[in-house]
């Protein structure tokens, strides 16, 4: 009697090990009905935090309430019951409630342990691994693709996703300075040494005023800093503040006949703003009324009006929609207040490094004048860039070469399906290549907070499991 033949396992390779890499990882161990080899490629790790929750600094908030952040569509509890019963712990705070504002580094934490539960439950004809490498290039040939890593090590997959996270920033001044390669000058906000040798009572630069540069100007305090911090922006913006409790709002307009174009939606939007004042609510509960439908916005916009999006309505859309938790936003009104912090709105012109220090020179956005700081550093909070052809990785220059992947078309990551399946150069999905998060900005727009990144998790990995 000739021996039963093995199943050949779905081989998924998975690029990038943050917060959407490893949960897709998740899905697919949680979901494999049959034979299933999973490499997990991470470059820096360990895998399951990413940037924004690989920090152990205390003062770095969660900007969302603690309820609500479960890892599965199915179950968005779960965070919160997993941080109550670790609640006194090592790291974690004594108690922990449904609207508290935990320490990122406890989301990052169940992030993990989710995928070691995941791991040890899964199939015992299901194979996972976690490879520390840099993918270099991506080929494919005989029904298959082939991942070539720094190193030379090559991995073959049936399915590859691309789950990036965010880019580095855009240099503030867009042009080639010999000043980018001074100790003076941080790119990359979050290494781990972005604000060392910074004398206690020198000024600092922050380029960008939003989440990044709250996020530095809380580590600053901590370390004892007592200088002034100057955050500069083009329109010297700053996130709103959350409101705990905040009742929820309905939405003001069918989903499914939504206002025609940006202008009537911004009007439609302004308008519930006003009734809802009127009523005694909260302005943030229209905002958050919308976030369910975001995306399907989005994706009802012509071109021009998605420029036009990015233009003139992103800078309000982003300090309104992303928010600071209440204690953060005191401790930086405090820092203003006392005149330690100042915003400012303009665009740089140049910097020089004078006597161990480095003078920057912007045009104030109000007037047109010249302003100047001298500072001991310079830290890049822009926010991350998300144009692809300008971030010279050699993975990227690979991919575009070969045809296997194009820009969206105003430069917000890839252009892909919604379902998250990336498109050739000028053509359809190879039927092999995926990505979710950041990525896929240009569009869902609404793509990079937790409740979405879970979701599309959830769906791809049904998705790949069911022969895509």
């Amino acid at each position: 009697m000739r021996a039963p033949v093995s199943p050949i396992p779905l081989r998924v390779a998975i690029i990038g090990g943050g917060i959407s890499g490893t949960l897709v990882a998740v899905n697919l161990l949680r979901l494999a009905r049959g034979p299933l080899e999973i490499t997990l490629i991470e470059r820096d790790p360990p895998v399951g935090r990413g940037v924004a929750y690989r920090t152990w600094d205390g003062e770095h908030l969660l900007n969302v309430t603690a309820a609500g952040l479960g890892a599965f569509p199915d179950a968005p509890g779960d965070f919160l019951e997993w941080a109550k019963a670790h609640a006194g712990r090592f790291g974690f705070p004594d108690e922990v409630g449904g609207e508290d504002f935990l320490p990122r580094h406890v989301y990052g934490h169940y992030v993990y342990h989710k995928l070691v539960e995941a791991r040890e439950r899964a199939r015992r004809d299901v194979v996972f691994r976690v490879v520390a490498g840099e993918v270099i290039d991506i080929g494919e040939g005989g029904g298959q693709a082939r991942l070539q890593l720094r190193d030379g090590m090559l991995i073959a997959a049936d399915q590859v996703v691309l789950a990036l996270g965010n880019l580095p920033g855009e240099y503030p001044i867009r042009r080639s300075l010999p000043f980018y390669k001074s100790a003076r000058y941080v790119h990359v906000p979050w290494r781990d040494d972005a604000l060392d040798r910074i004398p206690a009572d020198s000024g600092v630069l922050l380029v960008g005023s939003g989440l990044t540069a709250v996020d530095m100007i809380n580590s600053l305090v901590a370390r004892g800093h007592r200088g002034p911090i100057h955050a500069l922006s083009r329109r010297g913006l700053s996130p709103q503040v959350h409101r705990v409790p905040l009742p929820k709002r309905p939405l003001w307009f069918s989903p499914e006949e939504p206002p025609k174009g940006l202008r009537a939606l911004v009007r439609s939007t302004r308008a519930e703003v006003a009734r809802a004042a009127a009523e005694g609510e909260d302005w943030r509960a229209v905002v958050d009324a919308l976030r369910p439908v975001t995306s399907r916005l989005w994706q009802g916009l012509d071109l021009d009006d998605r420029r036009r999006f990015l233009a003139h309505v992103r800078p309000f859309w982003e300090i309104h929609r992303h928010r600071l938790a209440p204690a953060v936003h005191a401790r930086i009104e405090a820092l203003r207040t006392s005149g330690r912090l100042t915003f400012h709105s303009g665009r740089l012109v140049e910097f020089d490094e004078l006597d161990g220090t480095v003078e920057a020179t912007w045009r104030c956005r109000r007037d047109g004048s010249l302003k100047k700081a001298r500072v001991s550093k310079v830290i890049n909070c822009t926010g991350p860039r998300s144009d692809y052809s300008k971030f010279q990785h050699p993975l990227f220059i690979n991919l575009l070469a070969r045809g296997l992947i194009d820009h969206d078309p105003l430069a917000l990551g890839l252009h892909a399906e919604p379902d998250g399946r990336v498109r050739r150069y000028r053509w359809e999905p190879s039927g092999w290549l995926h990505s979710l998060g950041a990525p896929i900005k240009g569009v869902l727009w609404e793509c990079t907070a937790i409740p979405e990144i879970r979701a599309q998790a959830f769906a791809l990995a049904s998705r790949l499991l069911d022969g895509v």
